[in-house]
């Protein structure tokens, strides 16, 4: 188990070593965290292993971590603000979504047209695509 936190801890600080880096770059940090997940993770280097990812401690630290995360995302929004681009955010958020389900939708339609897979799962998918 002592080795699983070893595995975890090292997992954090270098995930928030490229989340820096990446950031010196103009870009967003959360972009180091996922690419370092990725790479360390069970299917890449395996630093982040399966037990880890299993283990009922761990899914305690997550949620944790993601309350957390959402605290701090939290108050970072200001009402006032959020009030005067209120019609901007409806815009950009509409626009992203129908945006994303057409294409994901036309994307899964065309494979699934030459395949003979049943078309109405594109549909499904672009649906899937838009919850996460």
């Amino acid at each position: 188990m002592n080795l699983l936190i070893l595995r975890l801890l090292m997992g954090v600080l270098i995930a928030f070593f490229a989340g820096k880096l990446v950031s010196k770059i103009k870009l967003p940090a959360i972009l180091g965290w996922l690419l370092t997940g990725m790479i360390l993770g069970p299917h890449a280097f395996g630093l982040i292993s399966d037990k880890l990812l299993d283990a009922s401690w761990y899914q305690i630290i997550l949620n944790i971590f993601e309350s957390v995360m959402g605290l701090m995302i939290g108050t970072e929004l200001v009402l006032k603000e959020l009030k005067k681009s209120g019609k901007q955010i409806i815009i950009t958020t509409m626009f992203q979504s129908l945006m994303t389900f057409f294409v994901v939708s036309l994307f899964f339609g065309t494979i699934f047209y030459f395949t003979n897979i049943p078309l109405y799962l594109a549909f499904v998918f672009g649906g899937i695509a838009l919850a996460t």
